[in-house]
């Protein structure tokens, strides 16, 4: 019996020893493994992903300010007061307080390129001259190849505080050059911006332009004084940040490695830079394998249920995300109903006309039954195809079901969803062909516009009314909502 529990107390004791030396090589192993897995998810993932949310940010905060800049620019009412002599300043003066009223700005202006005047909200600011330095940003912006520029520079109509400008050119229907039109944004606005990413990301997160020179940063000393070329650190990987257009890199820091994340940005000219630091990204890994020890395999346990778990509901969203249809290629129906709210609540958003076009293939079903389903699989392809051609980069086009399909078109009044709709009438009726069928393929389509509160199946009913009626009226033709 003594021997028995002995033999007992040392197995236990074997199998202690075991389990302790395997869960500490397990864990130890783990780190290891678990931390080359970080930085190759931070590399291919995490920083790129960081990137993607920040340009996404910019597209709706920063760019913005673009946008307002280049209708401006082609506001026929700029357009016809300056080349009709600028007769009366004051109208231009109330134009550009509506405009900074009316969008928020901090600045709006307009130089003419005639009298050299640089107007403001405020009245006539000065005469700028091409043998002033501070004024040479103007006449350079002539032979400037794109349409607008981005610059920083001080501000003299606010006490010279450093100011972003976002200068547009303004040509008259000849294309002649008759000056310039912009607005001005804070640099202090755009390091706010910049720390609030810090602070959400906890990345270091900062502009460049395509000289290497800091255009906008938490910290403002560094805007337009420190330049990564000869910033200790990133300057081996400067080059390949300032002429690529996006990537991943890696330097060495003070404290170990840094990955970097760039993304060129056409709109403003310049690079976002996103930064992290080794050490810090694998302090939680270093942390968390010091608690595993203490607490033990009861933990590692809970943890790898937590996991399991947390798998699971990954791959139930994974299903969730199957949103194409596979014959088409288009959005599947699933899709299609989350990509209309969500472009219904920005067109209430920001007061923009929504349409939508509903259409099917007519006599679909004596294709099918005459030339057989390949043949009517290979026109739903063709369709799509014609469809995806006619489509604006904002648009949404899906299968809807069978030969049935819809397409959302943004920003797009009815009349113009009209004509659109017709060219797809006579894209499939002139490029569609059916073996051995002298009977062309035509679509017949109802378009709708988008009400404020309609929702999808009320827009579809009625779309479908609209389409029945196409076909009443014989079939390959359009018929839009009064």
């Amino acid at each position: 019996m003594r021997l028995s529990i002995n033999s007992g107390n040392r197995l236990i004791l074997t199998l202690g020893a075991i389990l302790v030396a395997g869960f500490l090589a397990v864990n130890l192993y783990s780190l290891r493994v678990s931390s080359d897995a970080l930085r190759e998810l931070l590399v291919r993932n995490t920083l790129p992903l960081t990137s993607n949310n920040i340009y996404s940010d910019i597209q709706e905060s920063l760019l913005r300010p673009i946008y307002i800049a280049s209708l401006m620019a082609h506001d026929t009412f700029l357009i016809d007061w300056m080349t009709s002599g600028e007769q009366d300043p004051e109208q231009v003066q109330r134009y550009l307080q509506a405009i900074q009223q009316r969008y928020d700005v901090f600045s709006a202006f307009v130089v003419s390129d005639l009298s050299h005047r640089y107007y403001h909200f405020d009245g006539i600011l000065k005469t700028v001259t091409p043998t002033s330095l501070k004024d040479q940003w103007f006449f350079s912006m002539r032979t400037h190849p794109s349409a607008y520029r981005v610059d920083i520079d001080t501000n003299e109509a606010a006490k010279h505080r450093l100011t972003i400008f976002i200068n547009h050119k303004i040509q008259d229907q000849d294309g002649r050059y008759l000056g310039i039109t912009g607005l001005g944004l804070e640099v202090a606005t755009m390091s706010s911006l910049i720390a609030s990413y810090k602070e959400r990301y906890d990345r270091d997160i900062f502009f460049v332009n395509r000289l290497g020179l800091v255009q906008s940063h938490v910290e403002e000393a560094l805007i337009g004084t420190v330049n990564i070329n000869q910033r200790e650190g990133i300057q081996a990987v400067a080059e390949q940040i300032l002429s690529g257009e996006e990537g991943s890199l890696r330097y060495s820091g003070e404290q170990g490695p840094v990955f970097v994340r760039y993304r060129y940005i056409p709109e403003l000219d310049w690079v976002l830079i996103v930064e992290q630091p080794e050490h810090s990204a694998l302090a939680s890994l270093r942390t968390a394998f010091y608690r595993n020890l203490a607490v033990g395999a009861g933990i590692t346990l809970i943890v790898l249920l937590i996991s399991a778990v947390s798998v699971r509901r990954f791959q139930r969203r994974l299903e969730r995300l199957a949103t194409t249809d596979k014959l088409s290629g288009l959005h599947n129906r699933q899709n299609f109903e989350t990509l209309y709210k969500q472009a219904t609540a920005h067109a209430e958003r920001q007061q923009r006309p929504l349409s939508l076009l509903m259409f099917d293939i007519d006599r679909f079903k004596h294709i099918n039954d005459q030339h057989g389903h390949l043949a009517g699989d290979r026109v739903i392809e063709q369709i799509a195809s014609i469809a995806q051609a006619r489509r604006r980069g904002t648009d949404v086009v899906a299968r809807w079901g069978g030969d049935e399909f819809v397409m959302l078109l943004s920003d797009c009044p009815i009349t113009e969803a009209e004509r659109l709709a017709e060219g797809l009438c006579r894209d499939a009726r002139e490029s569609i062909e059916v073996p051995n069928c002298n009977r062309p393929v035509t679509l017949s389509i109802g378009v709708v516009p988008y009400q404020q509160g309609d929702s999808l199946d009320e827009l579809l009913a009625h779309a479908d009314t609209l389409l029945y009626q196409a076909k009443a009226a014989g079939r390959d033709q359009v018929v839009a909502a009064a």
